[in-house]
């Protein structure tokens, strides 16, 4: 339930500095990753996180973003509720830009 909870809303759990600190950092790494830089990771580091950590926390990020990007990247099929999840996201995503006034990128196949 916990994991359920962390995918639609983070932000409405009750979760340590350290844990709201990395969260926000996973999504700017997924979302923008061009914008991530050092201070992200002194960031990181000053609520107790290791290099190694922000390592680890890294390559789990980026296997998911991966992962994703294969399935919809060759089209596969997704049930109805994977479609209706990620729509859900990409709501998400465009309300955190719009309250943080960070411009979503451009959506040439009508996503969202």
């Amino acid at each position: 339930m916990e994991v359920e909870r962390v995918k639609s809303d983070w932000r409405q759990m009750d979760i340590t500095e350290a844990e709201r600190v990395m969260l926000e950092w996973v999504e700017k790494l997924t979302i923008a990753p061009s914008t991530c830089a050092e201070a992200d990771i002194e960031g990181m580091r000053a609520v107790g996180w290791t290099d190694r950590d922000v390592l680890d926390i890294a390559q789990v990020c980026a296997y998911f973003n991966m992962r994703v990007r294969i399935v919809d990247g060759l089209g596969l099929e997704l049930d109805e509720w994977q479609t209706t999840r990620a729509k859900a996201g990409a709501e998400n995503a465009a309300k955190l830009a719009d309250e943080r006034r960070v411009e979503m990128p451009s959506d040439p196949w009508g996503v969202r």
